[in-house]
């Protein structure tokens, strides 16, 4: 991490400001080098090309804990989502700050700050009126009594030649295709193993706007 983050990184007028990123991890697993290559070396190697020729720049990233993975993952460690995210938050960054990768800022998608902005973000799209309420198809647990999220449905690869028992809702990790839910074979939720069936679920989409 950079030197002093108390310090706040603002535009400077007359300088080249510069705000850089990588995809948010998420906090479902230890990050290994593939990780750090894939994901956040490359933003770190430009954000010191930036400060080198002294522009105002600012890395930021942190930990996605919003999402299926976060739910996975707490169910199979036994314990809850706010558990996970919180025990491998200090994984990630101990992993980074080993490698000396030089964010700004590392933080959190649950943090006070991140979920001010998002609600902000989320006020503004809804009282413009860009948001769409539409009607889809949806797995349900009749155990968990909730619709099931891509990765928590597990079932049969419906791919020809592939036909692997333990596919996941969004993509077969033997043969490599993308799905959705609804096309898995004898299709089974991954938190209990119970009965399903379709339903219809509400879901809000952004409008597309010019």
């Amino acid at each position: 991490m950079t030197e002093d983050r108390k310090v706040p990184k603002l535009p400077v007028e007359g300088k080249r400001n510069i705000l850089i990123t990588s995809a948010l991890p998420y906090v479902n697993n230890v990050p290994h080098l593939g990780n750090i290559i894939g994901c956040v070396l490359s933003a770190d190697v430009f954000a010191r090309y930036c400060r080198l020729r002294d522009y105002n720049a600012i890395y930021i990233c942190g930990t996605d804990e919003y999402g299926t993975a976060t739910e996975t993952k707490a169910l199979e460690e036994n314990c809850s989502p706010k558990e996970i995210c919180d025990k491998y938050h200090v994984i990630h960054k101990d992993v980074y700050d080993w490698f000396n990768i030089s964010f700004d800022e590392f933080g959190r998608t649950s943090a006070p700050e991140q979920t001010e902005v998002c609600q902000a973000i989320f006020k503004k799209i809804h009282e413009n009126n860009w948001l769409s309420e539409d009607t889809l198809q949806q797995l349900y647990c009749d155990t968990c009594k909730k619709f099931l999220a891509d990765r928590l449905v597990e079932g049969t690869c419906p791919i020809p030649g592939c036909e692997y028992d333990s596919a996941r809702g969004d993509q077969c990790e033997k043969c490599g295709n993308l799905l959705n839910p609804t096309e898995l074979k004898i299709p089974r939720c991954k938190a209990m193993f119970g009965s399903y069936n379709g339903r219809d679920g509400r879901t809000l989409e952004e409008r597309g706007r010019s």
